[in-house]
């Protein structure tokens, strides 16, 4: 069959890479909507959706797989849909999981799904009256697309009127015209990934991930710096998650949910139980690189069974040894990442067994440059796996070269 990949990243990488595993595709019949420095030649120029959905038809693809978040949000699997093409990717309706805050949050609540108490504003002068209804500072959110970034912790109450102020004045734009105020929950930050077919929810085991810039879970938040897959449970924290999943499939089924993808839940176990801090509609990254590199079955397979509605004959199956993924990034990450900094020594990392996912990077001739904040993934599966990424991770050599040195599972 014929696939189309949208995105360019090391998500995009990832699951490029595990669909190439399977029989049931050729490496010539995948194509792309973005250019990454992993991407074949099958490149397909656009100028909308609509133009791109015309010329795939055109070309014979059956399905297209999304990765990142903004063109679901604008509705990029209706538009494919409404070609007689089969999507891997929420509709713009489900999107707003995602998309929207405040529709997750009423999503959550209408369902009895437990999350943080929380508040929704979209005027300054609401920000005092607000934060007097919380005894520490509240977390706060944009309610739209922020790129990973619109989410943040402030220390003190002061902070957080300044933040909300940025905020509402439009620093993520229209996606921050309006914000939640919540309060914040600590415990174990867990990531689970779903896929629904529109009949069943079949989830992955949990994987962490670590949001912070820097080790010990200090400086900036970010898309993520690494992953770890999978985590162990206790039996309380096991039969929170059960609990949850079952109650997210009757959520998903009673609100007739129509479409085919993923649900990313963000969620943090508290003391009292399992918590949803948020919702993605898609594989989240880094997560998915170590999840996918663990996966042992043919993920293509199983995409078909989605579209299909055949997702409860799909058992998933994984490597007894656990997986990680540690992200090179580029100095001035998250806010303005250095680039076009030639990246040396990429080769060296076949000497020790570890995969590279291209993110940031740009290829000019044989040589890559850094293009972005997130620049590379190092992934490795087994006991000793650490080791090896770590090893790469020194090795490989560009200006502003950032990384944790923490990861691991927890």
């Amino acid at each position: 069959m014929k696939i189309l990949l949208f995105g360019s990243g090391a998500r995009e990488h990832a699951l490029y890479d595990a669909i190439l595993k399977s029989p049931l595709v050729k490496k010539e019949d995948i194509y792309f909507a973005q250019t990454g420095a992993f991407a074949g030649g099958n490149i397909i120029d656009f100028d909308d959706y609509c133009n791109l959905a015309k010329k795939a038809r055109e070309l014979g693809i059956e399905l297209l797989i999304v990765g990142p978040e903004a063109p679901l949000a604008d509705g990029i699997c209706d538009v494919f849909l409404s070609f007689g093409i089969k999507t891997i990717g929420a509709n713009k309706y489900w999107a707003r999981l995602e998309g929207s805050k405040s529709f997750a949050k009423e999503f959550m609540c209408k369902f009895d799904i437990k999350t943080a108490e929380y508040f929704v504003l979209d005027d300054y002068l609401q920000v005092d009256n607000i934060l007097s209804k919380f005894e520490k500072p509240p977390v706060i959110k944009a309610d739209g697309l922020a790129q990973g970034k619109g989410v943040y912790l402030p220390k003190t109450f002061n902070e957080a009127r300044q933040i909300a102020k940025e905020f509402l004045d439009g620093k993520f734009g229209e996606s921050s015209k309006k914000i939640i105020l919540e309060k914040r929950l600590y415990g174990r930050e867990l990531s689970i990934f779903s896929l629904w077919d529109g009949k069943t929810l079949l989830s992955f085991p949990p994987a962490c991930d670590f949001k912070k810039l820097l080790d010990d879970d200090k400086g900036a938040n970010t898309g993520g710096m690494g992953s770890a897959f999978p985590c162990a449970l206790t039996d309380f924290e096991k039969n929170e998650v059960d609990g949850y999943l079952l109650k997210l499939e009757k959520a998903l089924k009673n609100s007739k949910a129509d479409f085919c993808g993923v649900i990313y839940s963000g969620l943090m176990m508290c003391n009292d139980g399992l918590y949803v801090l948020e919702y993605n509609v898609r594989f989240g990254d880094p997560e998915i690189q170590s999840v996918l590199d663990n996966f042992c079955g043919d993920i293509l397979d199983v995409f078909i069974k989605m579209t299909q509605g055949r997702l409860c004959e799909v058992k998933l199956q994984f490597s007894n040894e656990p997986s990680y993924c540690v992200v090179l990034a580029s100095e001035g990450y998250p806010v303005s990442p250095k680039k076009g900094c030639e990246i040396f020594n990429i080769d060296i990392a076949e000497k020790y067994g570890v995969k590279i996912l291209f993110a940031g990077v740009k290829k000019v001739g044989e040589k890559y440059y850094t293009n972005g904040g997130r620049v590379l993934s190092l992934v490795k599966s087994g006991k000793n796996a650490l080791e090896g990424i770590y090893k790469v991770a020194q090795e490989i050599k560009f200006d502003g070269k950032i990384y944790r040195k923490d990861i691991k599972l927890r």
